[in-house]
């Protein structure tokens, strides 16, 4: 499903990873969350062994899922699945509900979120909680997988400000996971594009928009709805 990809990442940076569905960008990022078994080669990240357990991948990078409701458990609040992070921190159960409060007011959420079960949310809510649960880990990278699917468009124009503001914020890399090159044109410094497993083509996400090199991704541009200048 992915061969021998290589990602070159800066510290700090957004990172857009495009492609059609199928290309293996979901894929490759469970592979690099340690939830989905390699068969070969290895998962090397920063600092982290290769051979490192999901719980200590965990620390260092964190996600959001393409359907973030079905990431929180349906039996649980929001804040008893939030208390899963202080299992994993090690953190006093008092002062992570502190830290939850704060970053429950940065995220626009109602106090009362922490109250309500993940059906009582809308699909904007729920992805601002997956948001608030990945950066109460303190992790150094974030991976955002088709972070607006589904939304209206002026919400995905709000998570994407905020996961910009929030990026800056704690000194994250942000890797943006896209069918949808307008979201990776928007926020994304340097992209990559994949095709069959394998990445046909990387760099400055402003070039590869505007001078593609390789023929699918040239194809893939094409495929973009546009509406012509009148």
């Amino acid at each position: 499903a992915v061969d021998g990809v290589t990602l070159n990442i800066g510290t700090g940076s957004c990172f857009g990873l495009v492609g059609e569905s199928g290309s293996g960008k979901t894929t490759l990022m469970r592979a690099i969350l340690g939830l989905q078994r390699v068969t070969s080669g290895a998962i090397a990240i920063s600092s982290i062994a290769p051979d490192a357990s999901r719980k200590e991948r965990a620390r260092t990078v964190q996600a959001i899922f393409q359907d973030p409701g079905s990431s929180l458990s349906p039996r649980r609040t929001i804040g008893q699945s939030i208390d899963e992070v202080g299992e994993l921190l090690g953190e006093a159960r008092d002062a992570l509900r502190a830290r939850m409060t704060a970053m429950l007011r940065r995220m626009g959420l109602p106090l009362a979120s922490a109250d309500k079960y993940p059906y009582q949310l809308s699909g904007g809510q729920a992805r601002r909680v997956a948001l608030l649960r990945a950066l109460l880990v303190r992790p150094r990278i974030l991976i955002a997988d088709e972070p607006t699917a589904g939304l209206d468009v002026s919400v995905q124009g709000d998570l994407l400000n905020l996961l910009q503001e929030l990026r800056q914020e704690h000194g994250l890399t942000l890797i943006v996971v896209s069918h949808n090159l307008a979201v990776v044109r928007l926020i994304a410094d340097d992209a990559a594009v994949m095709h069959r497993g394998r990445l046909v083509e990387q760099g400055r996400a402003e070039g590869i928009f505007e001078m593609p090199k390789m023929d699918y991704t040239r194809q893939l541009l094409q495929s973009w709805p546009r509406l012509p200048a009148r």
